[in-house]
């Protein structure tokens, strides 16, 4: 599930860059048209949508297969499995500092890659399997 919504998110993304080049042709040949942002405005809809059930399919698959004994934290004094289990997933305003925190998966060699919200009492997670969570967190931890 994790790479076919990967695809769909990363289409969208073509498709709002292509939506937004139609609507400049259409300014440009001073055309009334509709398409242009009825195109732009489902590729964003798809896209937000996408994103959150990515974000739900990596998080599942982290859970299932620490439950099932697939995958197996690290020691680590910020996560435990627990925590992994409560993790919640958001798309608020990222504060995180720049000093980051990794706690491997075994036997994978993946990281979980921790940052600290410095404005309040979060952990932002970061999972380091997939293209897409390297750089998008997953969720936070309080």
């Amino acid at each position: 599930m994790v790479v076919f919504w990967t695809i769909i998110f990363y289409l969208n993304i073509i498709l709002s860059v292509f939506s937004l080049l139609y609507i400049c042709y259409e300014k440009i040949k001073k055309k009334n048209g509709f398409l242009g942002f009825f195109l732009m405005s489902l590729s964003l809809f798809i896209m937000f949508f996408s994103q959150d059930r990515l974000c739900n399919s990596i998080l599942n698959e982290i859970i299932s297969d620490l439950k099932s004994g697939r995958l197996v934290l690290e020691k680590s004094s910020i996560l435990t499995n627990q925590n992994i289990y409560n993790l919640q997933i958001a798309s608020r305003k990222h504060n995180y500092s720049e000093k980051t925190f990794a706690v491997t998966v075994l036997p994978s060699k993946d990281d979980l890659i921790i940052k600290k919200d410095f404005l309040n009492d979060k952990y932002w997670v970061f999972y380091s399997k997939y293209y897409y969570s390297r750089s998008h967190t997953i969720g936070f931890v309080e």
